[in-house]
């Protein structure tokens, strides 16, 4: 078994690293942190250890440790950026 790459991480289409640098690439590294170790938990929670269950009462600490930082943040929607009319690709007539 390769202690890097082992078996219950590559059950999937996409091994289990890239799809959560894919999902967490655009968080904040708070969130991306929580946020990724939850999947890595749920990935394998059927597979490493001799009961689901460890693994899943991981993977809801760490959703846990998510719901109460965001809870925490300011604002948990990503702040909008209004456009002006002279930063559009193409020309308004209004």
């Amino acid at each position: 078994m390769n202690p890097i790459s082992p078996p219950y991480y590559q059950r999937y289409k996409q091994e289990t690293i890239d799809m959560i640098m894919d999902i967490a690439k655009d968080l904040p590294g708070d969130e991306a942190v929580l946020v990724g170790n939850a999947i890595k938990y749920l990935c394998r929670y059927r597979t490493k250890n001799p009961t689901p269950l460890e693994d899943a009462k991981k993977a809801q600490w760490y959703v846990n440790k998510l719901v109460e930082l965001l809870e925490s943040k300011p604002c948990a929607t990503p702040p909008t950026h209004r456009i002006m009319k002279d930063e559009l690709p193409y020309p308004l007539d209004i």
